[in-house]
Order: C-alpha cells, then structure tokens, then sequence
C-alpha cells in the first residue's frame, strides 16, 4: 500500500508486516529441531532464570504471546526431556520447571541459530538507531494494556 491514512498507520501495519515476517523466519529456522516458536519462548524464559525453578503462571506472565497455552506447550517440553517439572517445597500446589542439561543445550544452540539469522539487522540499523527503535516500540508497548 503506498498511501496511508497517517504516519502512525503506516508504522502499525509495518510492525505487523515485520512481525509476520520475523515469526515466518523463526518457525523456519526451529522446525528441523522439533521445537515451535513458543516453546522457544519457553526455553528463552527459562535459560534467563540461571537455573531458578520458576512457576508456570510466572512463565504465562513472561510470555511473547500472553495467548500461548503455555501448560500445553511445557508438556510437550517435557516429553522431549528439555524441561524438569518439581513440586515447590514452600507450596505444594506450586509446580517449579527448570531447564533439564539437555534442555540448556538445545537453548545455547538454537539461540546461535537465532542470532546468526538477525546479524543481517546489523547492515540495516546501527545499534544507536537499533536502540531508538526498541525504545519507540516500549513506549507504545507500555500505552497498550491489553
């Protein structure tokens, strides 16, 4: 579409068409591996908590898609043994779930993949310019309580 009603509708329907696309790259790249890009979410999740067993709602809470069936996607985590479910000693209604050693590597692994793939962002933005894009797209994100 070459004209829009406005500057501010042309960025949303860029964003959208990005996302798309970045979504599309993803779900190439993971799909070899058996892994979806949600259950990366997950993984990501988890290899940012060191090693902390966390809870399934705070999981859901951190999510990229906060309509992700969450629950659905750590089963089938757990069946390819990347993840370790635990009852919480302080609360036995609590389920934990931490990053099993296969779970770690998988993460480490497909996380380069990722990487390798964005590096072409490098030729399009600088990082200040990177950075700038991020801040804008938080500030919108914080207006939009969904």
């Amino acid at each position: 579409m070459s004209s829009f009603s406005s500057e501010q509708q042309r960025v949303v329907l860029t964003v959208l068409h990005t996302a798309s696309n970045l979504m599309s790259l993803h779900r190439t790249l993971l799909k070899p591996h058996g892994i979806t890009p949600g259950q990366f979410n997950i993984l990501r999740i988890l290899r940012g908590q060191k090693g902390k067993p966390i809870a399934l709602r705070d999981i859901t809470s951190r999510m990229i898609d906060p309509n992700s069936n969450t629950s659905r996607l750590v089963d089938k985590l757990l069946t390819k043994g990347l993840l370790e479910r635990t009852s919480c000693p302080d609360d036995r209604r609590r389920i934990d779930i931490v990053l099993t050693s296969e779970g770690e590597r998988t993460i480490c692994h497909l996380s380069g993949l990722m990487e390798a793939s964005l590096s072409s962002l490098e030729a399009v933005w600088a990082p200040n310019e990177a950075a700038q894009v991020s801040d804008l797209l938080d500030r919108w994100n914080e207006t939009q309580n969904l």
